[in-house]
């Protein structure tokens, strides 16, 4: 029903590019952007044309020089200024970000998607030709939603800060995430005593093994950045390091921990098409 055969086939293919930035998992923070200081700036969202289609977490392409770091559309916190940045290949924190200018992405060494080519001018220009970054650039032209880190080198770097504080047992504090379209189960966040927080597919009504108690699969936490998954924060694709267990195959779909056993719930394991489950005590 859920990862079966005929799905396992090829069904999912993760929509690449989405935004994946690292979290900082112990800050409080609120998700209402604020607003951003005034800079020198490249075409806007409300001057319209070109410029529109490179909302947030666009994929703009690959710079040859690091070719597993990612560059996609950051939104500035005024929700009308667009930025280039960089997603640094450090798995260990998931790979922060830095800020590039516009020209960036028309460098000859920088291979252009097809919604970042000729774009360049609707992103906040660097001061000369190659990108390097954008002169004054501070956090808050992010917004609250960010803060700033450092990468690897000592440069200036960002992320997505934490929201989930809240989020303190598997039950009772859950927090929604989003849907998965392909049969409209909710994703949630939920904390598992010992191992944190996890990203768990609630299929008590999809899922007849339910037998009308809660029910949930533990899912990689890189389901969230897949193509046929609606998140309800835009934000959340960006929160993926804040989830325990490691990305997993199927884009997500397989379960990052075997033979786990969570309090108060018993462990349904996968057979007959049905994917490893765990569905509260009566």
């Amino acid at each position: 029903m859920y990862t079966n055969q005929p799905l396992r086939k090829g069904l999912y293919a993760i929509l690449a590019g989405l935004l994946t930035l690292p979290i900082s998992c112990n800050r409080e923070q609120n998700d209402t952007p604020t607003p951003a200081i005034s800079k020198p700036s490249g075409a806007r969202f409300s001057q319209g044309g070109q410029c529109t289609s490179l909302t947030f977490g666009k994929d703009l392409g690959i710079w040859s020089v690091v070719p597993n770091s990612r560059f996609q559309v950051i939104v500035a916190g005024d929700g009308d200024r667009q930025f280039v940045g960089q997603i640094l290949p450090e798995p260990e924190f998931g790979s922060r970000f830095l800020i590039r200018g516009g020209q960036f992405i028309a460098r000859g060494d920088f291979s252009p998607t097809s919604v970042a080519q000729g774009a360049s001018g609707c992103f906040e220009p660097g001061p000369d030709g190659n990108g390097w970054f954008v002169p004054g650039f501070s956090v808050n032209d992010l917004g609250s939603s960010f803060e700033q880190v450092s990468a690897n080198d000592g440069s200036p770097a960002y992320r997505v800060k934490d929201r989930f504080q809240g989020v303190t047992d598997v039950f009772s504090t859950k927090a929604y995430l989003g849907v998965w379209t392909v049969n409209n189960t909710p994703l949630e966040a939920r904390r598992i005593p010992g191992i944190g927080l996890v990203v768990a597919q609630n299929v008590t009504n999809a899922d007849s093994r339910s037998q009308g108690r809660d029910m949930f699969m533990i899912r990689g936490r890189n389901i969230l950045q897949r193509g046929d998954v609606n998140v309800s924060n835009a934000l959340d694709r960006g929160r993926t390091e804040a989830f325990a267990g490691a990305q997993t195959g199927l884009s997500g779909l397989l379960p990052p921990f075997s033979n786990l056993t969570i309090t108060g719930y018993e462990r349904l394991p996968a057979a007959n098409g049905a994917d490893e489950a765990y569905r509260r005590l009566p």
